[in-house]
């Protein structure tokens, strides 16, 4: 029983990751994400250069700085170095974020950030010890990775330290007061593909296919709430998290002939939606989450299996605008990242870091606990790394508080690339205007 409880958890975790992680921009599934992204924005330019093309530009000084001063000390709740689910690429990235910042941005006002990382070895327990570690230091802020169980965010909310983005897996991390996230979460891909199969493909019924566990079943609630305002019937189909055949599930579905499909599943679990769809002869539209789209999980399946799905994604990835932040990330990654591969989930802690070294920078008094959260929650339509400018009012989706940047970008692939298909999509407005 023990056993099974674990892989349920750790499968929900991955289902959470999601509708975090992006596909390079304006590249086949089969590309080399990081030479396609430099080039796409920052070919030939050093990584100064590159990060004046970008958000950071204001912060970028004429010439390469070290910084020298006293160390801003932050913490990273991560989980790391375990059987059921290790994650190092997020603290990675973030490590490789805060050593490009300290030697050539010259850190904060000349001062080096230093991210020490608590792993919570994928427990309760540890969870909270890396809350009390980080509450002893006195840390001004703490970053998040992955935690699924939050007690981290309870214990930093106790002693007023802001929990920092990440990949917003448990309920703390989206609603507690002292959480600031740069992500939508699997809620926002489910409002997403909600709204594009009510308005743009005209659905009058959909099914939900999503496996029973905490957030994939929460956000499987919000897109059936948006659907069923717009007047679209909506069929539920739960299926255990650990099912790695989805032919039946599937099936029932598609009993009530859907004029499209929603696929709440990730990891294993996108490549037993794709092959379960091309073995069932499914020909609706069906929307699959960001991480699916991974050339990893892409290249599994033949090319007809994946021909016209939909995803989710939180980073532009127009060929016609390529995003600068992105070739900066993928630079860094390149520079400082020791081979961590810029596709994927990394892209979120990356993101997280980039906007609290920016608030950071534009503090105009000591960097403390309450400096921090009284600058993040000032925050309006502040540009954000690699995302959609942010706001944290604490209102911009519905049940979900610390959500200070939600918004989504559909994205379908067409002979193994992925092409943006939408601008940005307002999810909490749009849940909003559901309720």
């Amino acid at each position: 029983m023990k056993r099974i409880l674990v892989l349920l958890t750790m499968v929900g975790v991955l289902g959470a990751l999601s509708a975090c992680s992006e596909p390079e921009p304006s590249t086949s599934a089969s590309s080399t994400a990081g030479d396609d992204a430099r080039g796409a924005a920052c070919a030939d330019l050093d990584l100064l250069a590159c990060a004046r093309l970008g958000t950071l530009a204001d912060l970028v000084p004429a010439q390469a700085t070290a910084a020298t001063g006293e160390p801003i000390r932050l913490g990273m709740v991560n989980q790391e170095n375990t059987p059921v689910g290790s994650f190092p690429e997020l603290s990675a990235a973030v490590q490789a974020a805060a050593t490009f910042v300290n030697e050539q941005l010259g850190g904060v006002g000349g001062r080096p950030i230093q991210v020490e990382v608590c792993n919570t070895n994928f427990s309760a327990e540890g969870s909270t010890a890396c809350g009390q570690q980080f509450a002893e230091a006195g840390v001004p802020a703490v970053l998040g990775g992955i935690d699924i169980f939050g007690n981290a965010v309870d214990v930093l909310n106790t002693n007023a330290i802001p929990f920092v983005g990440g990949i917003p897996v448990s309920t703390q991390s989206v609603t507690a007061p002292n959480s600031f996230q740069w992500s939508g979460g699997t809620w926002g891909a489910a409002v997403a593909f909600a709204d594009w199969a009510a308005t743009r493909l005209n659905a009058k019924s959909v099914s939900i296919v999503y496996g029973e566990f905490g957030s994939i079943a929460d956000s499987a609630g919000y897109g059936r709430t948006v659907l069923e305002s717009r007047g679209v019937a909506t069929q539920m189909v739960p299926y255990p998290i650990i099912t790695t055949d989805l032919t039946s599930p599937l099936t029932a579905a598609m009993s009530t002939n859907p004029e499209a499909l929603v696929v709440l599943a990730a990891d294993t679990g996108c490549k037993a939606a794709f092959d379960g769809v091309r073995t069932l002869g499914i020909t609706v539209p069906v929307f699959y989450v960001g991480a699916c789209a991974s050339p990893a999980i892409v290249s599994s399946v033949p090319p007809e299996a994946t021909e016209g799905a939909l995803f989710n994604v939180e980073g532009q990835v127009s060929t016609s605008n390529p995003d600068p932040d992105f070739a900066l990330y993928a630079e860094v990654l390149e520079t400082y990242g020791d081979g961590l591969n810029p596709v994927g989930a990394s892209t979120v802690s990356f993101r997280a870091f980039m906007n609290l070294y920016a608030v950071l920078s534009g503090l105009d008094t000591d960097v403390t606990a309450s400096s921090v959260t009284s600058a993040l929650a000032a925050q309006r339509d502040t540009p954000s790394f690699m995302g959609h400018p942010y706001t944290c009012d604490r209102q911009q989706f519905e049940g979900l508080p610390a959500m200070c940047s939600p918004q989504q970008i559909m994205v379908e692939m067409r002979n193994r690339e992925v092409v943006q298909v939408s601008d940005w999509i307002d999810v909490g407005a749009i849940y909003a205007a559901s309720l």
